[in-house]
């Protein structure tokens, strides 16, 4: 196997992978045996039909996409490790050559972790802190002018604000797989939600006044807005060592009153999401009392 990798834009690696001929007839091979051996053809029984006859009733185009399955599901991974590379997507996969005399060779693009520039946030943070200090106190000096009772307001940073401030100071170049992928999801969400009030997506469209193609450039920009806040985030969770013990999710989980959750806790996958929200949680807690200068 000879495997070749280059880099492209946006935190995207493509790898164009070459198998020699001797494998796919080996693994062309294979498989037909496994055919041979659970055929079922009247006047033989299971697994003793000529291997003739078990061809001529075969499904070449499927035998070949089977072959092919099977030959990226051992190569592409082997390529990974072989390469070190941890992807962050689903690969985009093009065949670009098969045929049982000939080497195999496709390419497959990835999305790998985006490098991450966080810029001065703490001092936009504290800055928006201030404005909003300074407007309620305007806003009470008004009331106290016209003889109105002036309210005792405690400021703080919203989350979703200190969300767009540490996204808006930083650099990060997301991976169009991401995106595009999300933006599927969101497609995808929509069709779903539309058929629950009894509308085609042509429809829904039609209401909103936008064509597929305008929505998917709205969806984009807003899958990337939040891929990006959550690459942020995420270097911020890493880098400020914030962790969230098995103590505190099942406390969570305990508070919610849901069984369900408590059930889903069991499956690792569900466990590391629920961590990793929580450490996000905790981040901007983290953030939103720094910059109201209460920090612990």
């Amino acid at each position: 196997m000879i495997a070749k990798v280059e880099k492209q834009p946006k935190s995207q690696i493509k790898l164009s992978v070459k198998v020699e001929s001797d494998k796919v007839k080996e693994t062309y091979e294979k498989l037909f045996d496994q055919l041979v051996q659970n055929a079922e053809i009247p006047g033989f029984r299971k697994g003793m039909a000529p291997r003739d006859m078990v061809k001529e009733k075969t499904d070449v185009s499927k035998l070949y996409g089977e072959v092919i399955n099977t030959l990226l599901q051992t190569y592409y991974p082997q390529v990974l490790k072989e390469q070190h590379i941890n992807p962050i997507s689903n690969p985009k996969v093009e065949i670009e050559e098969f045929d049982l005399e000939k080497d195999f060779e496709f390419t497959a693009i990835v999305a790998v972790r985006p490098e991450v520039k966080v810029g001065d946030y703490q001092k936009k943070l504290k800055e928006l802190q201030k404005q909003k200090e300074q407007e309620a106190k305007d806003e009470n000096a008004k009331k106290l002018a016209a003889g109105e009772k002036m309210e005792d307001v405690h400021i703080h940073l919203t989350a979703n604000e200190v969300i767009d401030i540490i996204t808006e100071t930083s650099e990060v170049e997301v991976p169009e797989l991401l995106i595009e992928d999300e933006v599927e999801r969101m497609m995808s969400r929509l069709v779903d939600q539309a058929q629950t009030i009894g509308l085609s997506l042509d429809q829904y469209l039609k209401a909103q006044n936008k064509t597929s193609d305008q929505l998917k450039v709205d969806y984009s920009n807003i899958a990337e807005k939040n891929l990006k806040a959550e690459f942020v985030m995420g270097d911020l969770v890493k880098k400020g060592k914030i962790e969230v013990t098995d103590e505190e999710i099942d406390e969570m989980a305990k508070a919610t009153g849901d069984e369900q959750m408590t059930e889903q806790l069991k499956d690792p996958i569900q466990r590391w999401y629920i961590k990793s929200i929580l450490e996000k949680n905790k981040l901007l807690t983290k953030l939103i009392e720094e910059a109201s200068g209460h920090e612990h």
